[in-house]
């Protein structure tokens, strides 16, 4: 039975929207993933307990509400102290602006996102960001005695 890789949905803590998560949620699982919502305004505290319980292979963090650079930021910081090596990605309406939104893509994965999904690509790119993850959980989980495929 092949193991699904298992994803973690979150969004900040000021954050009461709903509906992205929900949609990400479904999104992932047609996707190929076991999913986790953690629901709207969640705390870093229980990004970290969630972590601690099941091994996760992704961390989803989207914001709607304008404040997930400054909220995103506190909370990769403290994923990263305990997991280094988990990929991260987040996404949504990260400020109140576009244009700074495209501004603070590169100050969120120097703090540790490995992606910043915004704009009218984010779908298609985390997509192929999401193909590129299952090929290294497949990788991970093959059979040693496995025959690779050649057609």
């Amino acid at each position: 039975m092949k193991t699904l890789p298992h994803c973690l949905i979150a969004t900040v803590e000021s954050d009461s929207h709903m509906w992205n998560l929900v949609y990400l949620q479904l999104w992932l699982a047609e996707h190929g993933f076991s999913v986790k919502n953690l629901g709207s305004c969640t705390p870093v505290d229980a990004v970290l307990a969630a972590l601690q319980q099941r091994r996760t292979q992704l961390l989803v963090v989207s914001s709607v509400n304008g404040h997930g650079y400054s909220q995103g930021l506190e909370l990769i910081r403290q994923v990263r102290r305990l997991h280094p090596h988990l990929p991260c990605v987040i996404g949504g309406k990260l400020t109140t602006s576009e244009d700074e939104t495209l501004a603070v893509r590169q100050p969120l994965i120097d703090a540790g996102y490995q992606q910043v999904f915004v704009g009218a690509d984010a779908i298609q790119a985390f997509s192929a960001y999401l193909g590129t993850l299952h090929s290294q959980h497949d990788a991970e989980h093959a059979p040693a005695n496995s025959v690779p495929s050649w057609g």
